[in-house]
This record gives C-alpha cells, structure tokens and sequence, in this order.
C-alpha cells in the first residue's frame, strides 16, 4: 500500500490497478481499496477525484473500446489537465493555492464535452440547488444529460443499459458497490438491466424507487409533469413509493411497501404522491423471450385456448369463468392487431366485454349454450 501514499490525482488516474478498480470493480478491487482509504483517508479526496476522471472515460465507452484506445485517451486527459493546471497557476499568481477541484472539474468538463459533442458528460457533485439534491446528497456522481433530439443509449458497468430520452438525466455513482447498483433519473429512460441476484439495481426518482435484479423496463419522471410511472417490458420489478422506501430499514430486500410489476404492466404514482396505481401498459407488446406463439389464426377454436395463446405471449393475467365461456369458439386472424384490439374481437364474437384491473384483464359474458 505505501507505494500510493505520495500519489497525487494525476498519478492515481495513470496507475493500472487503479484503473482496473474503476474500471470493472471486483470484490478484490473493492476490498484492496476500501481498506486504503480507511487507512489513508487524508487521500480520499485525490481518490475520489480520479475515480470520477476516469469514468467519464469509461461510462462514454463502455466494453466497446480496446485497452490501447482507453490508455490514449487517459493520457490524452492527463495531457489536457495539467496543461490546464500549468495555464492557470501561471495567469492566477496567489490564486493559484486555490482548491484544486475547480480547476479538476473545469479540465475533465471541457474535456468530456469536446469528447461527446451535443451529448455532454460531466463530472456532478451534489450541491443545494440542483435537482438531484434531495436524492444525491453527501455523494459524487457522473451525470449523463441527453441534449440532442433523439435517443442517447449509455453502458453502465455492469453490462446493464439505459436509454435516454432528449432531456433526461441519468446520475450514477464512479462505481457500484458490492451490495447494490444504484442510479438517479430525470426525464424518461428505458433500462435493460444485467442479471445480477447479489446487487438488486434501483433507480431512484424524486418520488419513486424501482428495485430490480434483471429484466427491461421504463421509467418515466418528467419534469414538470403531474405523475410519475414504471413500465415493465421483460422480467419482475418491485416499485416503492421513495418515503416508505427510506422509512424501511431493510428497504432493499423486502417488498412489503412495494408493488411488484409484471410486463407489460405499469404503475403510475398520482400527482399528490400518495397513491400508486397498477394498471396496463399503454401498449402492451408480446414480450421477447416467452412463451413462443407461432400464429393468432383461429379457425372455430375455443375461446379458452385464444385467450390462454394471449395471456402466454403477452404474459398478462387473462381471468374469465371457464365454466360460461371456455368452450366459446372463435374464428378470427388476430396476427396485426394489438393486445387491446385482439380483446375487442374476442368479446364481440363471443358477446362478452372486458375490463382492466390492477394490471389484469376480466372479460365477462355469458354462456354460450345459452
């Protein structure tokens, strides 16, 4: 360890253990580096710093880049920063004793921007004021902003992958720990998130959690905008109002305050943010991975077995009374409509009608004997 204890921020970001802490974040990695900060804590700023240095890097390139690239484009920062620094030790004489976090953050800003073009990365730490203070406080994190007029897709550590709406925000920490895999939003985002049954990942909005462990989903926390919702496209999430989520000692392992959502299921937080509701998703899609259906072409089939091929490709709670209509038939080519159209169909042939709730679809009718 004492080979670190006359480092400097510069030193640290050109240090290859220290790069492949940042980088991938191991458990040997974590541990090594947990225990040098607690024994040299007078470091922990310079640590902290190079850290968020060298994930604007790597957050903007994920896996999608050589180690030779990444080296060239570490140096090429380094280069920037103290040309920088030497610049404005030269122009700013006693100023020049001037924490040097102003002049750190301003050289990897101007850096990361030239790097990214209109879609900008830069270094945020929480400050009162910003809008992420009430959910960031206390915490340094990497903020990715969407400036452009169309979708900004991002590689998170983990292999996990978010996709930005023009205006969003998306903060996350330089690395995610061993116990969780936390992010903070603004805007809308959809996320594909890697498989991980040790570190539920959670993203955080102003009014709402959602803890998942692998699946697909959106997220939608617009500002301005009267509600707040989650949309699950693949897998399991469980969505908490924020209060009831921090009140929870054991928050991250235990569901009871939460409110577990299914594909193509949504749940939509009322403007007063006292009131979740669990309906259907506005466009409900066969999910990729499921059940597979071959074809929605009916030819005097039973009801109960076009509903049973609806509720497996869509992996939507279908409910009806088996006894009245399963034996219904149906003759209908149901291949282009969507989930909702399909129902219309159904219920017209067989003179029943449906409803949505709680996220599941009844379909009531009579029976066909009559």
């Amino acid at each position: 360890m004492n080979r670190y204890q006359d480092y400097c921020v510069e030193d640290f970001v050109l240090d290859a253990d220290f790069q492949g802490w940042v980088r991938y974040g191991t458990a040997s990695q974590v541990a090594f580096w947990n225990s040098y900060i607690a024994e040299f804590p007078q470091q922990a700023s310079e640590i902290s710093e190079a850290r968020i240095l060298l994930q604007g890097i790597y957050v903007r390139y994920g896996t999608h880049i050589s180690d030779d690239e990444i080296a060239s484009e570490i140096t090429g920062l380094i280069t920037r920063i103290l040309e920088d620094k030497k610049q404005r030790s030269a122009s700013a004489g006693e100023d020049s004793f001037k924490s040097k976090k102003s002049w750190i953050w301003a050289a990897a800003a101007s850096v990361l921007v030239a790097a990214c073009g209109l879609a900008v990365w830069y270094v945020l730490q929480a400050t009162p004021g910003t809008q992420y203070t009430g959910l960031t406080k206390g915490k340094s994190l990497v903020e990715k902003v969407n400036r452009t007029s169309s979708k900004q897709t991002i590689h998170l550590y983990d292999g996990s992958v978010a996709v930005l709406e023009p205006n969003a925000s998306l903060s996350i920490p330089p690395a995610f720990s061993e116990e969780k895999r936390e992010v903070y939003l603004s805007g809308e985002a959809y996320f594909k998130i890697t498989k991980d049954i040790d570190r539920p990942f959670l993203v955080y909005t102003h009014k709402l959690v959602t803890r998942v462990l692998g699946t697909s989903f959106i997220v939608r926390a617009l500002k301005g905008d009267q509600e707040i919702s989650v949309e699950v496209r693949e897998g399991k999430v469980s969505v908490f109002r924020k209060d009831d989520f921090e009140k929870s000692a054991s928050g991250t392992q235990n569901e009871s305050n939460g409110i577990v959502v299914t594909p193509n299921q949504k749940i939509v937080l009322n403007a007063d943010g006292d009131r979740m509701v669990k309906t259907l998703s506005d466009a409900p899609a066969v999910v990729p991975g499921g059940v597979k259906v071959s074809r929605f072409d009916y030819n005097n089939t039973p009801v109960k077995d076009v509903l049973n091929d609806l509720k497996n490709a869509y992996q939507v709670d279908i409910i009806f009374d088996a006894d009245l209509i399963s034996d219904c038939p149906i003759t209908a080519t149901l291949s282009n409509q969507p989930l909702l159209e399909k129902l219309n169909v159904i219920c017209e042939a067989i003179e029943a009608k449906y409803e949505v709730l709680d996220g599941k679809i009844i379909i009531y009718g009579n029976s066909c004997l009559n």
